[in-house]
């Protein structure tokens, strides 16, 4: 029936006139099978809100065409022999628009099957029984001109039950009315009761509310469950299934949510509803969205409570108290439970009262869908979990009208405040509430943002150089993302100057949070400048590589600086890369790139950046890929020709032309110095799976030329095992190469390394890294480098592990080896207590040198994350007269994750008399300098 392959949202997108039918959009979605409920312990992040909804107690997952014949086809299901299928999911997920291609696929594939498709909520109280019989059978009686069902068609219609040939496919039973108040135990009961239905195979819909919130009657069904889409692959599938009219706006659409900072959304919209939503949006505003964030969430909720709403009525007053709840629910489950989005019954009965009461605000919210049963705690207690973590963040950010909720500045006793903005989980909360539009918040929001801008830590003065305390800048990067959502800040141009001038890493990923088109046009009016020196300048090419995607004045700025004898040098050499990240296929700067290519006017680094930056937009440009190989083959110096050849390993994939002139480079007589490394790594990245490039290492591997060349020999071996994973000749030849005894240590190693990079758990080299990590008879290159080898292992390997775990314990090895071994097992096994308290304890030691102790510093940056520890390094840098290099990197890290009260008392566990001699030795130093 065409009225069956309309989209449940029809109703809801026809305002924009968009009116879709089932095979305009479908993106077909595996299934799992569900053992019984999930049970539901700790928290997730809200960047992946959609974890709340994924099954703990899973029997298997199908994709689509499997589901249906294993399922339905062949009938081999554990409880029912394919007989009593439940599809369950929360709103959204694609229930209805699954069984509508079940309908289609059974009408084609199951022989002699009558397909019947009743919308159960169309039952209005009717027995399923009587709405067959009578409704149903009279309107396919109207379809041949008759008035009513006649006897002979009723006794027909029986008889195909009494075949075995019909299939019942009920949607929404969740929105069956039922006199009970449960439309679980009504349909069991009808199922029992009528004889006929008994004998139908029966597929049914059901939210995930209703079929765990209470007792199942329908425990003989086997229950399914559709996963969520993938993102990017089946998202952006389906982006451009619906905007197949207007290919171009779809696309803009997938690159926007592809942009850093749009993390949320893209888990957002794994959901098949809010992904139409999403589209929507995107569609109605001609290829943007709302400015802020909390506009487009806004907007969702909008849209929400029109979808279905014919199906469950609210009134105004009852929108506007559900609203109300929900925001003092979320705020004061992100604040004070445990589990900040997995709420647990008790707690959400404070808000929203019993769900067992039918006139409750709970029995509402789910309902509509707004909270979701996700589980049971360990009591067997239901557990909930807003529509997505996201929406929970938003209402907590609409029950929030004072400012002061998160920031109260306690100067002398940060104890007595409150600093919710240095608390994660609150940031996001703080930006949608900075988008907030009523007029009567903007007062209060630029106070705020003075008042982030403002912040004193009271350390910074104590850190020795001239600058802001840490958490001055935490708080400035929070009111740089937040003038991204507040577009009427006064301070808006002023914030983000002053965070361009700084360098270090904090304030790069601040410009990528704050006000994109402002970002923009400054980084670019300093490129064009030619103002700040070539570090600033290079930072601020970098930086449009990170937040300028598609912008057309960036691209054209970053053209500029690869003419010759504008760019030049470090600045150059960003600009291409830059370049390469915003302008994919852009005509402008291809069509640029290609007139400078063609231009006599390029020296050898030119050309081979405009190249590079070519192939980056434009992948496959073979003029591009020529520049390159010609520079390959030229006798240039080795360094240009070494970039060449590891651009190619980016921009050449699958290119013969490319391939062969690589593989030309590994054969014998043919290597230079570096270029083959860079040969073999590029070969390993473009050539996977090709036969001309597999048969010809092979060939020079089996030949005798390399008998005397060793190097030679594990670079080809290398890159044959990259372009085929798993090569036994290969792995063998490298094997060999390392068991053999007229190699020394070095070349071990580098076997080693190059054997971990192809089979990653070779027991051989990882005892030999193992073995290097603690030698002493060479340079400390060797040690460092076995070390980074032995970081490419899986993480978790137990032989590498148990192997590491041993030299911390060990105190026959030196303490640089010592100090490596805890970096790896920080790497390969996060959070080992062992070796970040080995590490902690080398920094608090007075009796190592300058040397380890900074390189002590840099290795703890990397993997320190326990509370108990950052406070013990925090308190022992305090004692530091002067922050700098990795001291400086290392406290920075410790603070973006500690409570500013908890930093505050480390940094000042110091007496008076400590301060003061910290102070004196400030003022001395700065008039020294």
């Amino acid at each position: 029936m065409p009225e069956r392959r309309k989209l449940t949202t029809n109703p809801l997108t026809s305002t924009e006139g968009v009116a879709l039918q089932v095979d305009d959009v479908y993106v077909p979605l595996g299934l799992i099978e569900r053992k019984k409920p999930s049970k539901r312990q700790g928290d997730i992040s809200p960047e992946q809100g959609s974890e709340l909804y994924k099954e703990t107690e899973i029997t298997k997952t199908f994709e689509h065409d499997v589901f249906l014949d294993e399922v339905l086809k062949q009938k081999n299901t554990p409880k029912s022999q394919g007989k009593r299928i439940a599809i369950i999911g929360e709103p959204g997920a694609g229930k209805t628009t699954l069984l509508q291609q079940i309908a289609d696929w059974v009408s084609r594939e199951i022989h002699q099957s009558i397909v019947i498709w009743v919308s159960l909520a169309d039952l209005r109280g009717k027995e399923l029984k009587a709405y067959l019989l009578e409704n149903w059978l009279t309107q396919v009686a109207e379809k041949i001109d008759k008035a009513e069902a006649t006897k002979q068609l009723k006794d027909d219609f029986v008889a195909l039950f009494n075949q075995n040939n019909v299939w019942l496919l009920l949607d929404g039973l969740d929105e069956m009315s039922a006199s009970s108040g449960n439309p679980l135990a009504e349909i069991a009961r009808q199922f029992r009761e009528a004889g006929l239905i008994s004998k139908a195979r029966i597929v049914l819909t059901c939210r995930v509310n209703l079929w765990d919130g209470s007792s199942n009657a329908l425990d003989d069904f086997d229950t399914y469950r559709s996963l969520d889409f993938s993102y990017p692959e089946q998202v952006e599938r389906f982006i451009h299934k619906w905007f197949i009219a207007i290919p171009e706006t779809g696309k803009q659409l997938c690159t926007a949510l592809k942009e850093s900072g749009k993390e949320r959304i893209q888990d957002l919209v794994k959901n098949p509803l809010r992904l139409t939503l999403l589209c929507l949006n995107w569609q109605s505003g001609d290829g943007k969205l709302p400015d802020t964030q909390a506009g487009l969430y806004q907007q969702f909720v909008d849209d929400f409570y029109k979808w279905k709403k014919e199906e469950i009525t609210i009134n105004f007053d009852q929108l506007q108290q559900l609203n109300v709840k929900l925001g003092e629910l979320a705020k004061e489950a992100i604040d004070k439970e445990a589990t900040r989005f997995r709420l647990r019954q008790d707690f959400v009965g404070q808000f929203l009262g019993d769900a067992d009461d039918k006139n409750s605000l709970l029995k509402l919210a789910l309902n509509r869908g707004w909270l979701n049963q996700v589980g049971t705690d360990t009591n067997k207690k239901p557990v909930y979990a807003f529509f997505h973590a996201s929406f929970q963040e938003y209402f907590a950010a609409k029950a929030i009208d004072d400012w002061h909720f998160f920031l109260n500045h306690v100067p002398k006793n940060p104890r007595q405040g409150t600093y919710r903005i240095f608390e994660p989980q609150w940031k996001q909360t703080i930006l949608l509430w900075l988008g907030r539009p009523e007029a009567e918040l903007k007062q209060q929001k630029q106070e705020f943002i003075d008042a982030l801008v403002n912040f004193q830590d009271g350390c910074g003065k104590f850190m020795g150089f001239i600058g802001k305390g840490f958490y001055e800048y935490r708080a400035y990067f929070l009111a740089a993302a937040g003038i991204a959502e507040f577009r009427d800040c006064s301070r808006a141009d002023e914030i983000i100057a002053q965070i361009v001038k700084w360098k270090f890493k904090g304030a790069r990923l601040a410009l990528q949070q704050t006000d994109r088109a402002k970002a923009i046009a400054t980084l670019v009016e300093l490129l064009l400048s030619n103002q700040g020196g070539s570090s600033i300048r290079s930072q601020a090419a970098e930086s449009l590589g990170q937040i300028a995607t598609g912008n057309e004045n960036a691209i054209a700025t970053l053209v500029e600086l690869l003419q010759p004898n504008l760019g030049g040098g470090s600045i150059g050499n960003q600009a291409a890369e830059s370049l390469g990240k915003i302008a994919i296929g852009n005509e402008f700067a291809i069509k640029a790139l290609m007139e400078l290519l063609q231009s006599n006017n390029l020296d050898d680094h030119t050309g081979w950046l405009v190249a590079y930056s070519l192939g980056q937009i434009d992948p496959g440009n073979e003029i591009a890929i020529a520049i390159l190989v010609e520079l390959l083959q030229s006798r240039r110096g080795n360094y240009i020709r070494r970039q060449a050849a590891e651009s190619l390993g980016k921009i050449a994939i699958g290119n013969e032309f490319a391939i062969k002139a690589l593989v030309k480079l590994l054969e014998p007589n043919r290597r230079g110095s570096g270029i083959s490394h860079e040969a073999a790594e590029s070969l390993g990245k473009i050539a996977i799976g090709n036969e001309f490039a597999i048969k010809a290492l092979l060939e020079v591997l089996q030949s005798n030329h390399l008998a005397y060349d060793t190097l030679g020999l594990v670079l080809v071996a290398y890159s044959l095992g990259q372009i085929d994973p798993g090569n036994e000749n290969a792995i063998a030849v490298l094997v060999e190469l390392m068991q053999s005894n007229k190699v020394d240590e070095r070349i071990s190693f580098y076997v080693a390394y190059r054997l971990v990079q192809i089979d990653p758990g070779n027991e051989i080299a990882i005892a030999v890294l193992v073995q290097l990590l603690q030698s002493d008879q060479l340079d400390k290159d060797i040690p460092r480098l076995a070390a980074l080898s032995l970081m490419q292992i899986d993480p978790g390997n137990e032989i590498a592990i148990t192997a590491l775990m041993q030299l911390l314990q060990s105190n026959q090895v030196s303490g640089y080896t010592r100090r490596l071994a805890a970096f790896i097992l920080g790497q390969i096994d996060p959070g080992n207590e062992k070796a970040i308290a080995i590490l902690v304890q080398l920094l608090e030691s007075n009796n190592v040198n300058k040397k380890t102790r900074r390189q002590t510093a840099f290795i703890l940056e990397q993997i320190i994350r326990d509370n108990n520890h950052q406070f013990a390094v925090i308190k022992t840098l305090s004692g530091y007269w002067r922050l700098y290099g990795e001291y400086y990197d290392l406290a920075w890290e410790c603070t973006q994750n500690m409570l500013y009260p908890d930093f505050y008392q480390a940094w000042y566990h110091h007496n008076t008399a400590t301060r003061t001699m910290r102070s004196l030795k400030k003022i001395l130093f700065t008039r020294i300098i």
